[in-house]
Order: C-alpha cells, then sequence, then structure tokens
C-alpha cells in the first residue's frame, strides 16, 4: 500500500474471551484485557469473536461489562463470533448496549466497514448470524485508499484449501493472499499464530484459556508491527470489589 502519511497507531486485538458467568474465567481476562488495553494506550480495542460463551448472558455479566469498558475511553469494535452469533435472540440486542456510544458492533451479515475517521481506522467485518455455517471472509470488499489505516476481521480457521468434508466457518489462504487491507485480525483458535504476512494477519488467541493478546502498531515508516502480549488474570476478590462499584 502506498504510503499515505496516515499517522501511527495502536490496536489491542483479541477473541475468545467467552464470557459466561459474572465469576468465571471470562470476565476475570476482561478485566485485564482493559488493563492491558490501558497501560499500552491502545487507540482500539477489536474483539474478533465469541466474547460471550453464548447467547443466554445474565444481565450482570453485561453490567459488569459495560463497566469495565468505561474505564477504556477509546473505541471498542466487536465482531459477533458462532458462540455469540447475531441471531434474533442475540446478547447485542440487550439494552446494555443502547448507552455505549464507544462500542461498535458489526450488525450486516453481508459484511460492513466502520469507519472511524477520527483515529484515521476503517475497520471491515461480517458477523455470524446462525448457528450453521457461514464463510467468514466471503465478499470481503477491496477497502478504500482514504487516508485511514485498513483492518478485517473475520471468525473462522483458516485451511489451504477448501477441504472435501464438511468443516465450519473456512477461511481460505486463497481469500487472504495479497488482500489489500493492513491488518486481518482473527478469532477463533485458542492460540497465538501468524498466519499470513500480505497482508499482515493473526490470531491472537484466547485471552481467557491462553492469557495471549496481539498488540498491533500502524506506522507509515516501520509498517505493521505485531507483539504478542499476555496477560494476568486477575483475582476474584478484585473482581467482587469492581463488581460492588459498578
Amino acid at each position: 500500500m502506498s504510503p499515505q502519511n496516515r499517522p501511527a497507531r495502536r490496536l489491542l486485538h483479541t477473541s475468545d474471551l467467552h464470557l459466561l458467568t459474572l465469576h468465571d474465567h471470562g470476565c476475570r481476562a476482561f478485566a485485564a484485557v482493559i488493563d492491558l488495553a490501558l497501560k499500552e494506550r491502545a487507540d482500539l480495542l477489536l474483539i474478533a469473536g465469541d466474547f460471550f460463551d453464548q447467547n443466554r448472558i445474565a444481565d450482570n455479566v453485561l453490567d459488569f461489562v459495560k463497566a469495565q469498558i468505561s474505564r477504556l475511553h477509546v473505541p471498542v469494535v466487536i465482531l459477533p463470533g458462532n458462540h455469540d452469533c447475531l441471531v434474533e435472540d442475540t446478547v447485542y440486542n440487550k439494552r446494555h448496549w443502547l448507552d455505549c456510544p464507544e462500542v461498535l458492533i458489526f450488525r450486516d451479515n453481508q459484511g460492513e466497514t466502520l469507519h472511524l475517521d477520527n483515529l484515521n481506522i476503517s475497520v471491515w467485518g461480517k458477523p455470524i448470524d446462525t448457528y450453521f455455517d457461514v464463510r467468514p471472509l466471503a465478499g470481503m470488499p477491496v477497502p478504500a485508499v482514504n487516508g485511514n489505516w485498513n483492518i478485517a476481521a473475520a471468525h473462522g480457521l483458516v485451511v489451504k484449501q477448501m477441504p472435501h468434508y464438511t468443516r465450519s466457518y473456512i477461511i481460505t489462504e486463497e481469500e487472504i493472499d495479497g488482500a489489500k487491507w493492513d491488518y486481518i485480525a482473527l478469532g477463533h483458535t485458542t492460540i497465538f499464530e501468524h498466519v499470513w504476512s500480505n497482508p499482515v494477519t493473526y490470531y491472537s488467541g484466547s485471552a481467557t484459556e491462553k492469557g495471549t493478546l496481539a498488540l498491533v502498531d500502524f506506522n507509515e515508516e516501520t509498517g505493521v508491527k505485531v507483539t504478542r502480549c499476555e496477560i494476568t488474570k486477575i483475582p476474584l476478590n478484585r473482581l467482587s470489589e469492581e463488581r460492588s462499584d459498578a
């Protein structure tokens, strides 16, 4: 991509937190993710699917999530995955999101681009909207050259070629190779992994299960640099204190 004098930006990319109940490892990990985003001065937090373990999430968990996000003061972009898919009774249709202007949720099942022009960042994603099979990168457009850093997000399994047998949420290497995005943020597997170099493509791994995240620095001079980060899960007594303060 040709130089555009875009300002340097920092993204914290996570996925597969699988929040379920208030005192589970997912909620503890999410609090640590917010701590890391604050420490590293991230400009944007991107959650590439399976933020929640299912769509039947209690209100107290969503209250906790809102309290954590309110600490951050930067945009949070969420891609619904296969566990928290965008079906009629999705967790993302609950009232808690109505007064969260800093949270941007992908809702167009054909894929959509969210423009954060104040950050010079555009993010494309196609939410999973069914419990059945979809192709997460099908229909991914060529990004506009508009002075923004262009990021794509997808929740699925990368394979060399389409398998003869049925596998869900398949992403082929051919779909990734040579795509004009600056970075592709993946979710669905729990292990931090460098998937492709052109464009730079990574799985963040599960912050809940493996404690890993991807810290992505965008800079016109040095390009896109990804750093593997690890979190330390907060103790339950601190989580209880935060719940009482919320």
